[in-house]
């Protein structure tokens, strides 16, 4: 299937373009809406240049991103550390690295390359992974150590590649028992961290932001009851603007809580969108990013190649778990993350990752249709 836009040729599924356009075209008046002319200005151009990237990326037949998933992967280990050593600091947090003037989070480079080379080890080694050691050396530590290097200043996004990871493993056929010992083995450390940062100074030594952690899912579980614990401000004024929205919202541009909800332009954009399209609009959105990744589904399952199959469905599924995560935290049924709504909210690099993403996943799709692909 191809769609066309003058002299260009879009191909691949048709339904994952027409959603994605729609999506970014949406996410100009949101971002407008939220943040003003200024922002968008900023906003614009980050995003086009994400598409751009998307369509160069899907032209690229699927199996040379093996090669590169594997180079991407050691290079991001690289950033992870520098973080860690050199980091900006933003709001709290050194997420961010300074690379000839361009600022970017190199975990948004780690949670794509990390499924592209899991895919690739999973793929390869198909048939040396029915034991733990070696699912252990071939899959499970590549995934292990981005977690750890992540975790530091981002407890969200790391649980959130661990996710992605565990999914991928499921998707590629791992034996059940190997996964429950991982999920057993990842909530006994979590907890640990938990009781570490809450009851003993070493905690929050070792990793400052962890009380931070702490303190967002004790006042999520209170409900923000106590004297020492307030309801969390942004959740409060998401709630607001949700509630403001009923169902059909107050209409486009009229948000009275964009001005006084933090972050409404990012972290909580779901919330503005609920207040300007009501519940109409937020279920649209849902649907949307649900149709994504039925599409890839759809398109791991038309190819041939296990590797091709792995990266579209855990490259898509990372995109709408992230989504789903983003709307979770706005309707507050989770604490705070951090996390943005892909193709949607206002964000840098980010968007040019999500883009590549999409980009890979219709490479997959395209060679699919056309056939074109070489098994592996």
């Amino acid at each position: 299937m191809s769609l066309f836009f003058g002299n260009i040729k879009l191909k691949g599924d048709k339904i994952i373009w027409i959603i994605v356009v729609l999506l970014s075209l949406f996410s100009i008046m949101v971002v407008y809406s939220a943040a003003g002319w200024a922002d968008l200005v900023r906003h614009i151009p980050k995003l086009f240049i994400g598409l751009i990237a998307m369509y160069v990326v899907h032209l690229i037949p699927f199996k040379y991103f093996s090669k590169l998933g594997q180079l991407g992967f050691f290079t991001s280990l690289v950033l992870l550390f520098l973080v860690l050593v050199i980091g900006v600091s933003l709001n709290g947090a050194a997420r961010w690295i300074d690379i000839a003037g361009l600022r970017f989070q190199p975990s948004d480079v780690a949670k794509l390359t990390v499924i592209l080379f899991m895919a690739r080890q999973i793929s390869i080694n198909r048939d040396k992974l029915d034991g733990f050691k070696e699912f252990g050396w071939y899959v499970l530590a590549p995934l292990v150590i981005v977690c750890v290097l992540i975790l530091p200043n981002n407890f969200s996004t790391s649980a959130l590649v661990f996710i992605n990871g565990l999914v991928l493993i499921f998707v590629g056929r791992i034996r059940l028992e190997f996964i429950a010992k991982v999920l057993g083995i990842a909530l006994i450390v979590a907890l640990t961290i938990y009781v570490a940062a809450k009851y003993t100074p070493f905690g929050t030594k070792v990793m400052p932001r962890s009380a931070t952690w702490v303190s967002r899912i004790d006042n999520f579980v209170s409900g923000g009851e106590g004297e020492e614990m307030d309801k969390d401000y942004q959740q409060t004024q998401a709630l607001v603007a949700i509630q403001n929205g009923g169902i059909k919202g107050v209409g486009p541009g009229k948000s009275t809580q964009r001005s006084i909800l933090p972050y409404s332009e990012s972290d909580f954009v779901f919330a503005i969108i609920l207040e300007e399209y009501g519940l109409i609009g937020g279920i649209t959105a849902i649907l949307f990013y649900l149709i994504l990744l039925f599409r890839a589904v759809r398109v791991s399952l038309k190819v041939e190649s296990i590797f091709g199959s792995l990266i579209a469905v855990g490259l898509m599924f990372s995109l709408v778990f992230q989504a789903f995560i983003n709307m979770l935290v706005s309707v507050e049924i989770m604490p705070v993350t951090g996390q943005t709504l892909p193709l949607i909210s206002m964000g840098g690099t980010s968007i040019v990752f999500t883009c590549i993403a999409i980009g890979i996943v219709l490479s997959v799709s395209r060679e699919s249709i056309e056939g074109t692909y070489e098994k592996a």
